[in-house]
């Protein structure tokens, strides 16, 4: 459970930033829930003891427990007293867009200039929770790219992609056309993508590749967008993730399904 632990924070690159006037306590717990919401521990698992999560982070175990507890309350955690503290299933409520309009220019009015920017492509393991959206196997080889999205020079949104490597041969070395992934996926894979499941919800800046691209303070509030978009025989392709900065306003265009 500690090396589990240690190789998570790790890969998600948690770090407690000390000159915030955000508390640690408060700071750690969103670390933790961000764990949870990603499904490196999942529904039922036992849950890093309090003093683990104080040694990882060099903190207090008074400021590690005050995370837990605040999880607790929350509903992400339970704890049974003699056995320890588990991931209880939270019935969160969410808001599902059905879009039409996929791409990201199709988000804004015709007169906005907008531009993209890759950040980066790597292949990545599927983890359990994006294996289980594209239906492959945990670990299994994924493209994965990160894009910062502008309009009016500024930057807005940073955009996370992950898809089968295996459905997209050489898909990392491609020159995307206009720096469009779907517009590249139909014309160089005859794979359009005709429908897209999304759910919003609101969090914070915790990762600090993120928190530069967007030009704001760790723990700022943002609006993340996740979801799957699929084609027309509803084959997932694409596990998408979006962070949008304050005040900017989306328009989605819903699909009607006949009842």
């Amino acid at each position: 459970m500690q090396d589990k632990f240690e190789a998570v924070c790790k890969k998600a690159s948690l770090e407690l930033h000390p000159e915030s006037p955000v508390p640690r306590y408060y700071q750690l717990s969103r670390f933790l829930e961000r764990l949870i919401q990603d499904e490196a521990f999942q529904t039922g698992d036992r849950f890093p003891t309090e003093e683990a999560i104080a040694n990882y982070f060099h903190v207090s175990r008074p400021t590690a427990n005050k995370a837990v507890q605040y999880l607790i309350k929350e509903g992400f955690l339970s704890r049974d007293k003699g056995l320890g503290t588990f991931v209880k299933e939270k019935p969160f409520v969410t808001l599902t867009f059905l879009a039409e309009g996929l791409s990201f220019a199709d988000q804004f009015p015709p007169d906005v200039p907008i531009k993209s920017k890759i950040i980066w492509c790597r292949t990545v393991p599927a983890t359990p929770k994006v294996a289980k959206a594209l239906a492959i196997e945990e670990g299994a080889p994924t493209f994965s790219m990160r894009r910062l999205r502008y309009a009016y020079d500024r930057p807005i949104m940073v955009c996370e992609s992950q898809l089968a490597e295996e459905k997209f041969p050489g898909l990392k070395e491609c020159n995307f056309i206009q720096e469009g992934l779907y517009k590249t996926l139909e014309m160089k894979y005859n794979c359009p993508i005709v429908s897209s499941d999304r759910y919003a919800y609101s969090g914070e800046v915790i990762d600090q590749e993120i928190m530069k691209l967007l030009n704001v303070q760790p723990f700022s509030s943002i609006l993340i967008i996740t979801g799957i978009s699929y084609t027309s025989n509803d084959e997932p392709v694409d596990y998408l993730k979006t962070y949008l900065c304050q005040g900017v306003m989306l328009k989605s265009k819903v699909r009607r399904h006949d009842s």
